[in-house]
């Protein structure tokens, strides 16, 4: 795979692009000038943006670090060449992320090319994974350090074994060990103890289930008995309630027959005299007062109708026949005298006398009436009847507040439950306090079997036939899981026994080519080296008999042994790879720098090669050696 050309709209880089050319370019520039950029830029190109990283303290994530300084989408085209097809990859925001669009076609057709997408594009053009590419073709700026991952390792053990890349020594650890650590990781997680856990439980339930039959079968026993214990002690409390009711009924008969004799004595009460009916006492008292004066009036009035009519009677007997006889003397002397004038005024004497006559009569008829009308009771007669009267007034009154309180009386007792006798009831021997206090007992003590009782029947509502299928359903999966575990144990032991063999097949090949290597950047100095699992390295050092700790080393041999073992990985994993390095020969003097970049030509036969570096004298061994110097 050779890269042709990148255009970026990415972190500083503004619609930016850099031509590349096959073998080795040595693309300089100043510190801060977009180098590391750049480098991400392709990165990202081809194995995208991971939208899931998050910022963190003293850490920005690439879809926050690399955001256009422009404001403007991130964006970006990639033109390559790969297998003879010239393939040109744009990718672009959208709705899932920053870099999330892709398009690959071809360069001069335009064609969509139909096997490259956004997540395979990287691996299927370089023929690594992410993890691959950045641990071995990609040597960034201060980060030469080679880390194991399990992509590197799966690419590792295929180069040393059948080429499947499916496997990788730590992932399968990992998983068996997992595996195992769900069924049993120590006495208390995996799927073994929480099945012995649950067989435990569920024996205690079983275990539970016997205890709450044998209590509810004694709570029941306990309850009937009481139950029979109660009845007897109520019906004895009833006995004592009835003889209570009979002294009740007997009092509400008794204020029934108060009642009625009240009420037959207010009924057969003598009628009052008719002068004073109605009237309270006070009213009485002034009624006969009245009465009295008025007999008094009465008896003045008749004297004095009497005295009048006396004298009327005297005048009637006097004046009426002397003018009834003078006026008949003087009709008899006009007559005979034939001075009828003279009759005349007898004639007039004579009805003058009848006129008088007729005015007495009427006015002593008027007396009469005065004389012979009634007259009141007077004297002694209205005292007594005064007296009488107040003495009805007093037994009425009396007699209507005892049928008062004998109603009252009758209503309390009706109030309280009385009612008519109808049998009578044997006087109960026990106390009732006694009694009382036994029913309570008694009743306490059957709350406390109920609630037993209760308590073992919720127990048993787990049917039993189900726990104990369930154990024997746990015991089996317990059984299972054991066998699994011994069998993952097994395979543990199996796969360390096979991953020691992997090493010792593939060790020897990873150390001699990485040992060369450095012995080219050191000019000799180191001669050798060793790897552990890990990729840390043990060094040979010319005359110095025992090899010694990678740490050892200055930082500038530090660097050329990573250096060494990237160069040495990426012959053996990625060979299709561009070989991109960072300002990775900052640190070097000039007699390893050149010797560095002697062996990146060389590499550079086999792949293209990008050496970003801010030194001038990269750029000058460049021109001078024939490479593609640009700068930036």
């Amino acid at each position: 795979m050779n890269i042709i050309s990148m255009t970026a709209t990415f972190g500083k880089l503004e619609g930016a692009t850099l031509t590349l050319s096959p073998g080795l370019n040595i693309l300089t520039a100043p510190n801060e000038c977009g180098k590391s950029t750049w480098a991400a830029f392709l990165t990202a190109m081809l194995y995208g943006i991971d939208t899931r990283e998050r910022d963190k303290a003293g850490h920005l994530a690439q879809k926050t670090r690399y955001q256009p300084w422009s404001g403007a989408a991130m964006a970006g085209e990639l033109r390559l060449e790969w297998q003879g097809q010239r393939i040109t990859l744009r990718r672009f925001a959208n709705r899932s992320g920053p870099f999330g669009g892709f398009e690959a076609v071809y360069t001069a057709t335009g064609d969509p090319v139909p096997f490259l997408t956004a997540a395979n594009v990287g691996e299927t053009l370089t023929g690594v994974s992410r993890e691959v590419f950045v641990r071995c073709a990609l040597v960034g700026q201060g980060d030469t350090a080679v880390t194991a991952a399990p992509d590197l390792e799966r690419r590792i053990a295929a180069l040393a074994t059948t080429g499947e890349e499916e496997v990788s020594y730590s992932a399968t650890v990992r998983t068996l060990k997992d595996w195992r650590n769900r069924r049993q990781a120590n006495r208390s997680t995996g799927l073994i103890p929480q099945l012995e856990g649950e067989l435990g439980q569920v024996r205690r339930t079983l275990e539970d289930t016997a205890q709450a039959r044998q209590t509810q079968a004694q709570a029941r026993q306990e309850l009937s008995g009481l139950q029979v214990r109660k009845q007897q002690l109520e019906r004895q409390l009833e006995q004592h309630q009835a003889y209570r009711q009979q002294a009740l009924n007997q009092r509400y008969a008794q204020a029934l027959q108060q009642q009625a004799q009240a009420q037959q004595a207010l009924e057969s009460l003598p009628a009052p005299d008719p002068r004073f009916r109605g009237l309270t006492a006070a009213q009485a008292m002034e009624q006969a007062g009245n009465l009295s004066q008025q007999g008094q009036d009465h008896s003045r009035q008749r004297q004095q109708a009497k005295a009048s009519r006396n004298r009327l009677s005297a005048a009637l007997r006097l004046w009426v026949p002397i003018l009834g006889v003078g006026g008949l003397l003087l009709i008899i002397l006009g007559f005979f005298l034939t001075l009828y004038p003279l009759s005349f005024v007898g004639f007039g004497c004579m009805a003058v006398a009848v006129l008088v006559a007729m005015v007495l009569v009427a006015i002593m008829g008027k007396y009469d009436k005065i004389l012979y009308s009634p007259a009141p009771p007077q004297g002694e007669s209205m005292q007594e009847a005064l007296q009488r009267y107040l003495g009805w007034l007093t037994q009425r009154q009396q007699l209507e507040a005892q049928v008062h309180h004998a109603g009252e009386r009758v209503a309390d007792l009706e109030a309280q439950g009385a009612q008519r006798p109808v049998s009578s009831v044997t006087p109960p021997t026990a106390d009732p306090q006694v009694l009382t206090a036994q029913l309570r007992q008694v009743e306490g003590q059957m709350a406390q079997w109920q609630t037993r009782l209760d308590q073992a029947t919720g127990a048993l509502g787990r049917d039993t036939l189900e726990a104990e299928s369930r154990r024997d359903e746990l015991a089996g999966q317990i059984a299972q899981r054991q066998e699994e575990y011994q069998a993952l144990t097994l395979a543990l032991e199996g796969l360390e026994e096979a991953n020691a063999t992997l090493r010792q097949r593939f060790s020897p090949a990873l150390n001699e080519k990485a040992g060369q290597l450095l012995a080219r950047l050191t000019g000799g100095r180191h001669c050798g080296l060793t790897l552990a699992r890990d990729l840390s390295a043990q060094v040979e050092q010319e005359g110095v008999q025992l090899p010694h700790s990678q740490l050892f080393l200055s930082a500038g041999a530090q660097e050329q042994l990573y250096l060494a073992l990237r160069l040495a990985l990426c012959d053996l994993t990625a060979p299709q790879a561009p070989l991109v390095l960072d300002d990775t020969l900052a640190n070097f003097d000039d007699t390893r720098a050149a010797a560095a970049l002697e062996l990146l030509a060389q590499q550079a036969q086999e792949r293209q090669v990008l050496l970003f570096s801010c030194h001038s004298r990269d750029a000058a061994w460049g021109e001078q050696h024939g490479a593609n110097v640009t700068q930036l």
